[in-house]
């Protein structure tokens, strides 16, 4: 094997171990928080030998800030998308269209809502650093939306605080607590009927209007 196709090889296995530990930490940061969470316990959940967590990012924190961002910019790449879709609608049903889509992505990014509750509750850096690196932005792009719709008057009769929190968890929560949901109502939040259904329930109870 040439020596660039050793280098490629090497490169390649080096990037897939790293999306391994990125994909195991946020599982890990999203369900017991970071303080419980180890660099043991999400080596072992991504299948890696032990150390190449400090061989990849050196630290704990190192290593949070990475899984997070690497979880919400593959988000935000789909709300984005989602928004450009919608533009060249109607008002009232680029709003249903962004409540739709807002519900599936909370549906297919579960430990976005997961980890915002375990980092919500604590004061420290990581809320800081979470809000000015991806909710603050997230929080006044639909703002913006809603702002037009209020315009037009077809928005809820609400401040838009009120709306963004009744959003985020009415579309996201069933999506967290799927083990409780399967137990609870007897509905698989993972079946696309479900999320479907979920998502035009959201639409129709925050923008009235023709089904989808």
């Amino acid at each position: 094997m040439a020596l660039s196709a050793q280098r490629d090889l090497i490169q390649d296995r080096a990037v897939v171990t790293r999306d391994k530990l990125l994909d195991a930490a946020i599982r890990s940061f999203a369900s017991v928080g970071y303080e419980a969470a180890t660099t043991r316990q999400i080596e072992t959940d991504a299948g890696v030998n032990r150390g190449l967590i400090n061989y990849h990012f050196k630290t704990k924190d190192v290593l949070w800030k990475a899984a997070v961002d690497w979880l919400f910019s593959r988000a935000a790449e789909e709300l984005a998308s989602a928004e450009r879709h919608a533009a060249a609608v109607d008002p009232l049903a680029r709003m249903r269209y962004f409540v739709r889509a807002f519900v599936r992505f909370s549906a297919r990014f579960p430990e976005v809502n997961r980890l915002m509750v375990q980092e919500g509750m604590r004061d420290d850096w990581r809320i800081d650093w979470l809000v000015e690196h991806f909710a603050r932005p997230w929080y006044r792009r639909a703002e913006v939306l809603f702002d037009e719709a209020r315009a037009l008057g077809i928005a809820p009769h609400m401040d838009y605080a009120h709306f963004y929190y009744i959003l985020t968890g009415a579309a996201a929560l069933m999506f967290s607590m799927a083990p409780e949901a399967r137990r609870l109502a007897g509905i698989d939040p993972a079946d696309d009927a479900v999320i479907d259904a979920h998502a035009e329930a959201l639409a129709q109870l925050l923008f009235p209007g023709e089904s989808k």
